[in-house]
């Protein structure tokens, strides 16, 4: 008989990070499994080992011992997940990407890895370069692109990452008939952006992440897990709006500045939409709507990089700064109506992200914006790049 639910963690530690790694194992180990409730762990670290874990109350199970393997190849992701599921078949899935992680931005061509190695946690998430995405191609193509590239689960050790395409597609490809992940979890930084949810809409239900880089400490794995084990028949939107409120519970008590939020996948194309609505409208009046604009993206609520804003305060600053305007305000509108359904949680913790309303969108200064931006399926299928490149034009 199936479990109710199977936590997959995909522990890319094989960086600066595996310390953290062993910290969330120990708060797991405070719950562990249960009959209806299974936490599956691969867990990757520096000394060249893999190992997949059945966290158990109060130690960890060892399942299978493995060479360290390449946690920036898709096919590495897509294995475990089937293996998971095939060994701990559940009626519902939460597949949780752990590592450093970003929205959109930069790893040069020539990035040092041995220098996430040698940062502490927290400065690793800040070093020059690293910057932590989910886009763009993986190592062996770098030399291949301009001074570009996007990562998430950073291996060292095979000096790898996966680019979003590869992500989205080892989801895809991991459970059968077209199945959906019922949650995609992101315990990693700066992974809640509009782009990426549209990148991961076919992938998941429901995705939760964080705005902002997420300190050290990542998930309360201990305070998530009880309630989960408590009431093991719960939905997956209920799962997630408690991934959330924990997370906002444990960064408020701490005092560091924090965000997590919880998307509905199947909505995202609303958001999606109502964006392409408000770029039209800023485009066909853009000579004289410019200066107001940029003001408003400045003015904006931003993040540890600062081309990435907050959507609903961006939409928000554009009405303060644009009383007059009838469709563009009415276009703003839209978006904040589309995020009030996207979004079916979002908390903040700390001073500096108190106006964060759950997802951010790229908005960079000309001189910072990447021309591999239109590479995402955002891009080609919508209209904000082409709003973007129109307002660098003048």
């Amino acid at each position: 008989m199936s479990a109710q639910w199977t936590w997959l963690v995909y522990m890319a530690g094989d960086n600066n990070l595996q310390g953290a790694g062993n910290d969330d194992l120990a708060e797991m180990k405070k719950v562990g499994s249960t009959a209806d409730v299974n936490v599956i762990v691969q867990f990757d670290t520096e000394q060249n080992t893999t190992t997949r874990y059945l966290v158990e109350k109060n130690k960890l199970k060892t399942l299978q011992t493995m060479a360290g393997v390449d946690c920036g190849d898709p096919k590495v992701l897509t294995d475990f997940i089937k293996w998971a599921t095939k060994n701990f078949p559940a009626q519902h899935y939460l597949v949780d990407v752990w590592n450093h992680g970003g929205g959109w931005e930069n790893l040069p061509s020539d990035f040092n890895y041995d220098s996430i190695r040698a940062a502490k946690p927290g400065a690793g998430a800040r070093l020059k370069g690293v910057k932590r995405a989910i886009f763009r191609t993986t190592v062996k193509k770098i030399a291949n692109l301009p001074a570009e590239a996007r990562a998430i689960a950073i291996d060292c050790g095979s000096h790898d990452y996966l680019d979003n395409q590869e992500l989205r597609d080892a989801l895809l490809n991991a459970l059968p008939g077209g199945r959906k992940i019922d949650i995609f979890g992101c315990d990693a930084c700066l992974m809640n952006m509009l782009e990426i949810a549209y990148e991961m809409k076919n992938t998941a239900d429901l995705m939760v992440g964080s705005e902002q880089t997420e300190p050290g400490a990542g998930w309360p794995y201990t305070a998530i897990l009880k309630p989960l084990v408590a009431k093991p028949s719960m939905t997956a939107a209920d799962l997630a709006k408690i991934i959330v409120d924990e997370y906002g519970k444990y960064f408020q008590k701490d005092g560091e500045a924090a965000t997590q939020s919880a998307v509905d996948l199947s909505r995202i194309e609303n958001a999606a939409s109502a964006v392409n609505d408000l770029a039209d409208e800023l485009i066909s009046d853009l000579q004289n709507v410019a200066g107001a604009v940029t003001l408003a993206r400045d003015k904006a609520q931003k993040y540890e990089y600062p081309e990435y804003v907050d959507l609903g305060d961006f939409a928000k600053q554009l009405q303060l700064r644009l009383p007059g305007n009838a469709k563009i305000k009415s276009a703003a509108d839209k978006v904040l109506t589309s995020l009030s359904s996207v979004v079916i949680k979002n908390v903040t913790a700390g001073k500096g992200v108190e106006r964060s309303t759950g997802l951010s969108i790229y908005f960079p200064h000309q001189e910072d914006y990447a021309p591999d931006y239109s590479d995402l399926d955002f891009s080609k299928q919508g209209k904000w790049r082409k709003f973007l490149e129109a307002l660098f034009k003048l």
